[in-house]
């Protein structure tokens, strides 16, 4: 396991999970496998309200291992800070995950993958 892959299962078992980052995704062996290459955002481009997406990882206990499974979540944009946000999570995870539906949680420019505008009232 090379030192990058060590910090990424570091996160996971330090706190439950791990935000995807576009700026750590360059680097050789980071991940265990390759990712699209997504547009990314930039946290000036962003409004409260708007949705966004991220990918996270979590540990998945398996019947003698435990192995690491990732995908999509959706949130909201509550406040925005010059580099990062505090957005809450809309997409519904399993219970066993660090992270669940109506958390709160910041978020960096690097870990942002799309963004959909908040609908005009």
């Amino acid at each position: 396991i090379s030192c990058h892959m060590n910090s990424f299962l570091t996160d996971i078992e330090e706190d439950g999970y791990h935000i995807f980052s576009l700026d750590k995704a360059k680097s050789p062996d980071f991940y265990p496998n390759r990712f699209p290459n997504y547009p990314g955002v930039k946290v000036h481009d962003l409004a409260v309200g708007d949705r966004i997406t991220i990918r996270a990882f979590f540990p998945v206990e398996a019947k003698d291992s435990t192995r690491i499974d990732g995908g999509y979540i959706d949130l909201e944009v509550e406040h925005i800070e010059a580099d990062h946000v505090l957005a809450v999570i809309l997409t519904e995870l399993p219970k066993e995950f660090a992270l669940g539906t109506g958390d709160s949680i910041e978020v960096f420019e690097d870990e942002i993958l799309y963004r959909t505008a908040a609908p005009v009232q």
